[in-house]
């Protein structure tokens, strides 16, 4: 490796403005380390890697590499070199993982869901309680537009969270969390900061296919939106953080009524079933999700949909992820199953 590629980054005035902004919202979310950086080598992660170094310090960051093995080998070593060169001039290692076999599973939610259980892993590992990502303000414009056209309604319209839980089930996550320090930064402003920094991305050539839902939004549906209205990611990141005050108003009064109306323990949550029924669907869905979240399961909206519509009668049965759900004249349980993915998270 070349003098220059192990030469230590510069820091200059463009550089220092968007650190301050990073250094800002980790601050406001209480990230003080130590933390992995999800770390693709592409330009959203790589600008995410340095500003959350610089800001923490490299003794509290790990780079956390991913290779979902869907890839050429020459692709997915260029990758973790760009993680492995970018890293090494900030001092911080590098951890790297990748599937025991090529995924059957090609979708972007499979894709999703293994790469965080490895995230969890690889957390443990590094004695770390959160993982940073590389989202911006770009792709929280595309996510809401998504989940809504996926029929996700209001919850979904509130998009990506600054913080949130761990985002799949997985073995070890309980505590884990997920923050997005540049949440409020365009892709336009990462372009800024790298050029700054000298650094090139690796760039996935899967990102330019048509294939991936978030692809076709992305170089299709943003584009005439915008012919529209310039601001249109600006706005609908700021439609997402209205719907996320809703939701917390909403959470809030679940975690009061469910302390009020149900107990748990020992690895199962019980509720008065028919109260659960007689709330509104806003506050009873919430209520469910946050039963869940005492047992350390993060349940997708249908599972909750399953599990609400199980109330209607006694003996109704859901399974969940590391969850089962049934009612009981009275009650609706639930409990804590045994993983099925004990050997693969």
């Amino acid at each position: 490796m070349s003098p220059t590629a192990t030469a230590p980054l510069p820091t200059n005035r463009r550089t220092s403005a968007f650190e301050r902004r990073i250094a800002r919202t980790l601050t406001e979310l209480e990230c003080v380390g130590p933390v992995l950086v999800a770390s693709s080598g592409g330009a959203d992660s790589t600008a995410t890697l340095v500003a959350v170094t610089r800001a923490l310090g490299p003794e509290r960051v790990t780079a956390a590499h991913f290779d979902h093995r869907v890839r050429t080998a020459a692709e997915a070593a260029c990758d973790a070199e760009a993680v492995r060169s970018v890293a090494e001039r900030l001092g911080v290692p590098v951890a790297l993982g990748r599937p025991v076999r090529r995924p059957t599973d090609l979708s972007e939610a499979a894709a999703r869901e293994a790469r965080y259980r490895w995230l969890a892993r690889a957390c443990r590992e590094a004695g770390a309680t959160a993982v940073a990502t590389g989202h911006t303000q770009d792709d929280q414009a595309e996510t809401v537009l998504l989940q809504l056209a996926r029929g996700a309604g209001a919850l979904g319209a509130a998009g990506m969270r600054p913080e949130a839980p761990w985002p799949v089930t997985a073995r070890g996550a309980r505590g884990l969390r997920l923050v997005r320090p540049l949440l409020s930064v365009t892709r336009t402003e990462v372009e800024v900061y790298l050029d700054a920094l000298g650094i090139k991305a690796s760039t996935d050539a899967t990102n330019e296919t048509l294939d991936y839902a978030r692809n076709r939004v992305r170089r299709e549906v943003m584009p005439a939106l915008r012919e529209v209205n310039a601001r249109a990611a600006e706005h609908l990141a700021a439609f997402a953080a209205t719907q996320r005050e809703d939701d917390d108003a909403l959470t809030e009064l679940a975690r009061t009524w469910l302390e009020a109306h149900g107990d748990w323990g020992f690895g199962v949550v019980r509720i008065d079933r028919r109260a659960l029924r007689a709330l509104p669907v806003a506050l009873g869905t919430r209520v469910v999700r946050e039963a869940a979240g005492r047992l350390g399961v993060a349940l997708e909206g249908a599972h909750v949909r399953a599990v609400m519509g199980s109330l209607g009668k006694s003996g109704g049965n859901v399974d969940l992820p590391l969850a089962h759900s049934r009612t009981t004249a009275s009650l609706l349980e639930l409990r804590n199953q045994p993983s099925t993915h004990a050997g693969t998270d």
